[in-house]
């Protein structure tokens, strides 16, 4: 009789489990939204532990581009909205941003330095970002860039020590525009000398690789964290978080020795953790400092983490790219040389900003080498897509694929094809402003993009490869 209890207690359970997951599974058939065809009963869940979460927005675009203003599909059993329509992503990004401010559904943070611009929802997002934008004016790049080029210098040093009375030389090249990157983020928001160029196991190249490949975390297990908020409470009792422990600990001690050392020798600054320090120095309309010393963290700890892999990674696709076409290379080299000859020998910044070609070059490593797949955004009220009977609910996950639009052959002819023309002005003006999402858009867009071009043009400015 008790084995029969069992039993019966098992199946009524499983019989619960399958109703409920067809019942998921059907969201938006019954919100009237196209889905992804899958399942019956299990959906997508077993899939999504096989592929990643790019080849099913891969597989939605291939479907039904051109069907569609919006597919819907599931990560595990969460609904997620796929925009395949340039016009919505424009009202998504631009013109209705006030009803899609977040990136991330609402979860308890679980660390200080995760608690920073990228994270933050709508109502913290919005001072913040107007306090930290001044950081990336024109202004502030130019008063920034002998620093790079200085760095870039380093780097010239580094290849012609490893090119020394040799013929060729096995380099990896990410890594190397790694530590480029590491040392000019050191130079430019801690005011410090990383020296990774000299020592790849310097401590901040370290805390890079900790942050981005995390010892215990997989790509699948970090998509189920932030795909079920709730699961972090049963992942604390395993003491498991996003960000390792010794990279929160680096940041904050840095930061805390930092501002000691700053405020008790005066020292001033034009970085970006000086902007800071003002910042925690000032008082809000209530009287109060509007940031201490772990929201700086925290701030630092975004942009280091941002500037670390995807500036590093898009040089090395430059590179790549610029390897294998011999004509566009000359092409670039030709531009460089004449603006050059203009100012003397000198990379100037003024010089920088006259070298037109190299910024489509820049821009076609983006489009070709996204730094994600996808835009992700949160629906923080009910709202309607126009033209259509549909109503996405609150808290709807939002997925816009960056990469399937910028490979998308009726936007791009050839996409695969590396063509930095495509980015001449005439070719800009005949395509949709949102055809080219490389540092996302409207006012949640990449607040570093300037800076991100910066480091990219300084070295491939000084550096062509042969």
């Amino acid at each position: 009789m008790y084995k029969m209890d069992i039993f019966l207690v098992f199946c009524s359970t499983l019989i619960v489990l399958l109703i409920y997951l067809r019942h998921k599974y059907q969201y938006w058939q019954l919100l009237g939204v196209p889905q992804l065809k899958m399942n019956y009963i299990f959906g997508n869940l077993f899939r999504i532990k096989t592929i990643h979460t790019t080849e099913l927005i891969h597989e939605v675009y291939q479907q039904f581009r051109g069907e569609a203003k919006l597919v819907g599909t599931y990560i595990f059993t969460q609904p997620i909205a796929i925009v395949l329509n340039l016009d919505l992503v424009k009202s998504i990004l631009i013109k209705d941003f006030n009803k899609f401010t977040d990136r991330f559904i609402q979860r308890k943070i679980d660390s200080v330095i995760t608690d920073n611009l990228f994270r933050l929802h709508g109502d913290q997002w919005r001072p913040l970002r107007t306090k930290l934008t001044p950081t990336f004016t024109s202004a502030k790049m130019k008063f920034m860039f002998p620093t790079v080029v200085t760095v870039a210098s380093q780097l010239d040093a580094v290849f012609d020590s490893l090119l020394a009375n040799k013929r060729s030389v096995d380099v990896e090249l990410h890594d190397m525009m790694g530590r480029f990157t590491t040392d000019v983020i050191g130079h430019c928001v801690f005011g410090v000398e990383c020296n990774s160029l000299k020592d790849p196991n310097v401590v901040f190249r370290r805390i890079g690789h900790r942050i981005f490949y995390p010892r215990y975390l997989s790509i699948r297990l970090r998509t189920f964290m932030v795909t079920y908020p709730a699961i972090y409470k049963f992942l604390k009792l395993f003491n498991i978080k996003e960000t390792p422990k010794d990279v929160e600990a680096f940041i904050l001690q840095l930061v805390r020795d930092t501002v000691r050392l700053r405020e008790e020798q005066n020292i001033q600054r034009n970085d970006f953790l000086n902007l800071l320090i003002e910042l925690k120095n000032s008082k809000d309309l209530k009287g109060l400092p509007p940031m201490g010393i772990e929201e700086m963290a925290a701030q630092v700890f975004v942009f280091f983490a941002a500037g670390f892999e995807t500036s590093s990674s898009n040089m090395a696709f430059g590179l790549f790219e610029l390897a294998k076409s011999p004509q566009i290379q000359e092409k670039l080299r030709a531009e460089i040389f004449s603006v050059l000859e203009k100012h003397n020998g000198h990379l100037t910044y003024e010089a920088m900003m006259e070298m037109t070609y190299l910024d489509l070059v820049i821009t076609e490593v983006l489009r070709k080498y996204p730094a994600f797949a996808a835009l992700t955004r949160v629906s923080v009220d009910d709202y309607k897509i126009p033209g259509t009977n549909i109503t996405l609910e609150k808290g709807t996950n939002i997925y816009i694929p960056m990469k399937e639009i910028h490979y998308d052959p009726e936007i791009y002819e050839n996409p695969k094809e590396f063509r930095p023309e495509r980015f001449n002005p005439e070719e800009v003006q005949k395509r949709h402003p949102q055809a080219f999402l490389g540092f996302g858009d409207g006012p949640r867009n990449c607040i570093g993009l300037r800076f991100g071009n910066l480091i990219a043009s300084a070295y491939r400015r000084r550096h062509q490869p042969n």
